[in-house]
């Protein structure tokens, strides 16, 4: 009985997880393509980041290279705002540091600046209150209006905003950084791995310039445009996926102790 009550689980699972996403072929069709918000990274691996200025917590205004220099830097474009993948991104970020010793103790930054004009120092510290505390190696910070396309623009970095939505769709994208401020690596999606992200690192420490062969484009952007609703929804891909692997865990964990029950009786 337990064995079939935990088929029946898994099945019903897998169908609300299909129902909630929809047919592949539905979603390649009428959802917002993500392709076109992917980085050309042929064109942008190597190139110099703009050196604009930077406006810290505190209100001062630094140069971007400034707060790069001797550092390998992780450079996260996001707003304070958002309600998507931005703080799942960060988040998940901070949490790998702080669970990892090698990523704790290492020397580099991890700069996270709005490319929102409507963001402010208010916007940003309520952010930081919110999902902190963070490492010591975190900056947040704002760009000026003025130098907002300048800065995404010289690594590639696409997004728009949906005025009816009150939302941006951008790229899912964590920039490394050389110190010199040359672009050595592009990670997509919004949970890094420790490994990508060491190996990253020391690519980024000793300049060395490296392409990503596959790019998941289903983790690419935040938020997909639904035709049926005309409007953009959150991708469906993020919410799921995680939905979907935490109870396949589950039915894991009943199938285990279940195992162990029978086993128990039978002795």
């Amino acid at each position: 009985m337990m064995m079939k009550f935990l088929v029946a689980l898994l099945l019903t699972v897998g169908v609300v997880l299909a129902e909630a996403v929809g047919p592949t072929n539905v979603i390649r069709e009428d959802f917002f393509d993500p392709s076109l918000l992917k980085i050309d990274e042929k064109r942008y691996l190597g190139n110099f980041v703009a050196n604009i200025d930077v406006i810290l917590e505190d209100g001062k205004r630094v140069k971007l290279y400034d707060l790069i220099s001797q550092k390998p830097t992780i450079l996260l474009f996001s707003y304070y705002t958002c309600e998507g993948s931005c703080p799942i991104r960060i988040d998940n970020l901070n949490k790998l540091i702080k669970s990892s010793r090698s990523l704790k103790n290492r020397d580099f930054n991890v700069l996270v600046l709005s490319f929102d004009r409507r963001d402010t120092l208010e916007t940003l510290k309520k952010f930081r209150k919110l999902h902190g505390p963070f490492t010591a190696q975190w900056i947040f910070g704002l760009i000026p209006e003025g130098d907002i396309d300048t800065l995404t623009g010289s690594v590639g970095f696409r997004f728009f905003y949906s005025e009816r939505d009150k939302t941006f769709v951008h790229t899912n994208v964590y920039v490394f950084l050389a110190p010199d401020g040359r672009i050595t690596r592009y990670l997509f999606g919004i949970n890094p791995k420790e490994k990508d992200v060491r190996i990253s690192l020391a690519e980024a420490e000793g300049g060395r310039i490296s392409a990503n062969s596959v790019v998941d484009l289903a983790l690419l952007v935040c938020y997909t445009y639904d035709p049926s609703r005309s409007t953009f929804v959150v991708n469906p891909a993020i919410i799921f996926g995680g939905v979907g692997f935490a109870a396949l865990g589950s039915v894991i964990l009943l199938a285990f102790i279940s195992n162990k029950l029978v086993r128990r009786e039978v002795r």
